[in-house]
């Protein structure tokens, strides 16, 4: 074989890896981040957007540095624990990451398969227990009998589709070019716009997806990974953010008919399909990859190699979305409930994947970023735990009926653990370096 007959095969490879890469905005592009960024756009026209450019800044970053630990170290996240803290630690460590996110996972997979069916329901009014069934089924077909091309590859074309459907949205306002750059890189938090600015970064930054890039990284090179990663994130990023800037044309919305209505008195019948093919795209798209990565969780994380316990767990997360769109339990309020369940996990990942990467036992030298790498690690870890502190005080001020919440508190539990983890993490590199 000649080298005009290696080069394409090599290019085509390349273009694949890339590729593989677009399950990573899918899977964040779900009805929850449609949800939260409609509702910011909505009360905050685009004062909001500056948070969406972190949350992709922040969620880049971490992904880079879960796969390239994969890459360094050829070991997924379960050996890495394990690697670090051993057999009997590391096991233990790892249930409590892996428990919450698969809970995480299911608890998503029903608001995905929420809003796949509304999304369907606004485009062809119907029974939406026989659309449940019919997107069910797809999705389980697709897990059954896709690989990490296939679904990659349909992942790619619903992603386009969302794109597109948003962004005709979003070019139907009037924001000048100046005003968009202004308020993606100047950060302002309007009064009342805390929770919302703290949800924008939970939505994007998801728990599961760390396991997913960890996963389909594994085998692939530094350049290649950063380059499929970049794409994907930052792609997601700017469908976010024509989400947000489409929810400037709304007024308040408690339900996406709702939204639709409004949408369809400004735009006409353009604005209820773009809504309505965006949604759909978003559920089921998210209907897939959150099944996807609760099997990637058992096999990578708790170390299953039992190819029937690996699509049961699948399975379970997919059957209990199919059990609250059965139950015909309203998408909003189920949504907006896994948003304030997402950024509870995230500080703890954050940690360790900052004491993994600078942890010279698990990864080379050669692998090893500048300190500045982790003064960036720190502030995203402090901004996670700021999002999950808060969400632990919403749900307890909201269920017992409080008048206030205790959000100094959280600030100052927040900023303790900040210093105990750069304490911890001064230990680590002055170990390596003597």
């Amino acid at each position: 074989m000649n080298i005009q007959e290696v080069m394409p095969v090599k290019i085509q490879s390349k273009v694949s890896k890339v590729i593989l890469w677009s399950v990573i905005s899918a899977a964040f592009i779900g009805p929850g981040t449609i949800t939260t960024a409609l509702t910011a756009g909505s009360q905050y026209q685009i004062q909001l957007l500056w948070a969406i450019a972190f949350a992709t800044f922040a969620c880049i970053l971490l992904q880079e540095v879960s796969a390239r630990i994969t890459i360094a170290s050829g070991l997924n996240f379960g050996q890495t624990l394990s690697s670090k803290y051993g057999a009997g630690r590391g096991r233990w460590i790892k249930w409590i990451v892996a428990v919450p996110v698969l809970l995480g996972c299911a608890a998503y997979e029903a608001g995905n398969i929420l809003g796949a069916v509304s999304g369907v329901s606004l485009l062809f009014p119907g029974d939406g227990k026989v659309y449940t069934i019919i997107i069910t089924v797809g999705a389980a077909i697709v897990l059954w009998k896709g690989g990490n091309r296939a679904i990659s590859i349909l992942m790619t074309i619903l992603v386009g589709m969302m794109g597109i459907a948003f962004l005709m949205l979003a070019l139907q306002t009037n924001f000048s070019f100046y005003e968009l750059i202004l308020n993606m890189t100047v950060p302002k938090i309007p009064p009342g716009a805390e929770f919302l600015a703290l949800a924008l970064v939970g939505t994007t930054i998801v728990p599961y997806n760390i396991f997913i890039g960890s996963a389909i990284s594994k085998g692939n090179t530094v350049p290649l990974m950063r380059l499929g990663l970049s794409l994907s994130v930052i792609i997601g990023g700017l469908i976010t953010s024509w989400i947000m800037i489409a929810g400037s044309l709304t007024g308040e919305f408690s339900s996406f008919g709702e939204l639709a209505i409004n949408l369809e008195g400004r735009m006409g019948t353009m604005g209820l399909w773009a809504l309505g093919i965006g949604l759909f795209a978003a559920g089921f798209s998210s209907a897939i990859t959150a099944p996807y990565a609760a099997s990637i969780i058992a096999s990578t994380v708790l170390g299953s190699e039992n190819k029937k316990t690996i699509r049961a767990v699948w399975m379970i997360v997919l059957l209990i979305g199919f059990a609250f769109g059965i139950s015909e339990v309203k998408p909003i309020p189920v949504i907006l409930t896994v948003q304030a369940l997402n950024g509870f996990v995230l500080p703890l990942l954050t940690y360790f994947l900052i004491l993994l990467v600078n942890d010279t036992s698990v990864i080379p030298r050669a692998f090893r970023h500048a300190v500045w790498y982790d003064f960036l690690l720190i502030g995203i870890f402090g901004a996670t735990l700021l999002i999950g502190l808060n969400n632990v005080d919403k749900a307890i001020t909201s269920g017992f009926n409080l008048t206030k919440s205790h959000f100094e508190i959280v600030l100052i539990l927040t900023f303790v653990a900040l210093l105990l983890v750069v304490a911890q993490l001064v230990r680590l590199r002055n170990q390596h370096t003597e």
